[in-house]
Parts: C-alpha cells; sequence; structure tokens
C-alpha cells in the first residue's frame, strides 16, 4: 500500500470511498480540513466517510535507496531549503505589516493633530463669543 498524497507506505491507512484511493489518516484528514474534496477526484468528502484499513503493526522496512546517504543528504537539503524559503516568506510579511503599521501611526498622528487643532480653534472660538457677547 501506498499513500496517493506522500507516495509513502502510510502509519494509519484509510481509503476514500469516492476514489477508492489509499491515504495517510493524517494527512487526508489534514487535505479535507483544509480543501473538503478529495484530492484524486475532487468530490467533496468528509473526515467520517473514510474507511479504516487493518494492517499489521510491523513497520515496512526501508528500502536501500531511501537509506542511502545520497538520499538522505537530499532530504536534508529538501528541508533546509523550505525552511530558508518558509524564513523569507515570514520576513516579508514581517517588513510589510511594519510598512501598514507604520502608516497607519502616520495616520493616526496626523488625525490626532487635526483634532487637536480644531479643539483649540473651537475652543478659541467659544471665548471670542463670550468676549463678544458682554
Amino acid at each position: 500500500m501506498i499513500c496517493s498524497i506522500s507516495g509513502t507506505a502510510p502509519h494509519d491507512p484509510v481509503i476514500s470511498p469516492n476514489s477508492g484511493n489509499v491515504f495517510d489518516r493524517k494527512l487526508i484528514e489534514a487535505y479535507i480540513s483544509e480543501h473538503g474534496r478529495d484530492p484524486i477526484t475532487g468530490d467533496a468528502l468528509s473526515i467520517d466517510s473514510l474507511i479504516s484499513i487493518k494492517t499489521s503493526t510491523t513497520p515496512a522496512p526501508r528500502t536501500p535507496a531511501q537509506a542511502s546517504i545520497p538520499n538522505l543528504l537530499q532530504t536534508f537539503q529538501n528541508e533546509w531549503d523550505a525552511l530558508v524559503l518558509e524564513t523569507l516568506t515570514l520576513r516579508q510579511e514581517l517588513l510589510k505589516a511594519r510598512q501598514d503599521l507604520s502608516t497607519a501611526l502616520y495616520y493616526h498622528d496626523a488625525a490626532v493633530r487635526v483634532v487637536a487643532k480644531l479643539t483649540k480653534e473651537r475652543d478659541d472660538a467659544v471665548r471670542e463669543l463670550e468676549t463678544l457677547a458682554q
């Protein structure tokens, strides 16, 4: 059995009644939670409709290709690249949030200054009206 999402042997295999494909429970539940559909057919799918498969508890052995040093290095490189890309994305989002905050603070400061100026002008106008009324 091979998971249709990851392409590896599933730890907790389930079958989708829509497509008949095998998935690892964690992966398909995450996919359904996000999209609400079967990843193969695109039909609506709920977590409750997944069918569990009973398997032996013996873990599948790693193939020599999976345990080879070049393959492990490639895996580490892929993980590193993903982390660097995620860090870059987070930094870009942080810079955008800082710019948005800076702009919002600038507008707020300008609004406070306008309100203070208008309040002062109003108070001056009220004082002049009081002096003219006397």
